[in-house]
């Protein structure tokens, strides 16, 4: 009877296990990566999520759900690098950019202004919507400018012909300034000069070399600082060629760093 009733546990447990193979089969990898994430296996979750971006291509959700991932395995740089990637793709999203935010918060170093008013301010307006945001954005006010320029043209009155003129003036500089924005936001997007620091601490350099003694120390930076690439070189003095980047962090601090201690973004 024992064995009977061994082999019958046996049996149960076999059917679950198949029963459990058969659903997750049934499941997509992205959706697998989200049971994982639910279920608390943070690092499962990250490395589905990562292959679901390997091989099925890139959106802002994958980005944003790897990001979550990451971060709940203490790996805030890399979900920086997650979330501005997800920011890329949707930048109007605030879901992210509270997330992203936060992480920030939570870094060792503080960043003081970066860029002009102006520029900070330009990018703030870009990042209201996507390229494809802006470009909708001025086709509709290209297909408006069209409309009013049809009344001034066709228009049967002195007002109407008014209407369409001012009208279609002011919807063509929309449209015109609408065009800027989307393509500023299609170069911020496929932009390779935005660096995340994901190694714990390095030191930065005053020449392309790692620092020979504390005069060539130009800063310390930690994991998850943004930094903006400026220009790269090959150290010439450096038998294996490593690359060093040319960094600004914010107006007032610019310096080398090796470049395996960051990710582009």
């Amino acid at each position: 009877m024992d064995q009977i009733n061994h082999f019958r546990r046996i049996a149960v447990i076999s059917f679950i296990f198949l029963f459990s193979s058969l659903i997750s089969w049934g499941q997509t990898l992205a959706e697998q990566a989200d049971s994982a994430y639910n279920a608390g296996e943070f690092d499962t979750a990250a490395a589905l999520y990562q292959k679901v971006i390997d091989t099925e291509g890139t959106s802002a959700p994958l980005y944003y759900n790897l990001g979550n991932s990451l971060y709940r395995l203490g790996q805030p740089a890399s979900a920086i690098v997650a979330y501005e990637r997800a920011l890329r793709l949707d930048p109007s999203n605030s879901a992210i950019r509270a997330n992203l935010s936060f992480v920030n918060s939570r870094l060792i170093d503080k960043k003081g202004p970066s860029g002009s008013f102006l520029s900070q301010s330009f990018e703030e307006i870009t990042g209201l919507f996507s390229a494809n945001g802006w470009a909708w954005l001025a086709l509709a006010l290209f297909g408006i400018t069209i409309g009013a320029v049809s009344l001034y043209l066709f228009g049967s009155s002195i007002t109407i012909k008014k209407t369409g003129f001012f009208g279609g003036g002011f919807t063509a500089v929309l449209f015109a300034i609408s065009l800027i924005f989307a393509f500023n936001a299609r170069s911020m997007m496929e932009a390779k000069n935005i660096a995340i620091v994901t190694a714990k601490s390095t030191i930065l350099s005053t020449t392309p070399r790692a620092p020979q003694n504390r005069n060539e120390e130009a800063m310390l930076l930690h994991e998850g600082a943004r930094l903006t690439i400026i220009d790269s070189i090959a150290s010439p003095t450096d038998s294996t060629k490593t690359v060093w980047y040319d960094v600004a962090f914010d107006n007032d601090h610019r310096a080398w760093i090796n470049s395996s201690d960051v990710e582009i973004i």
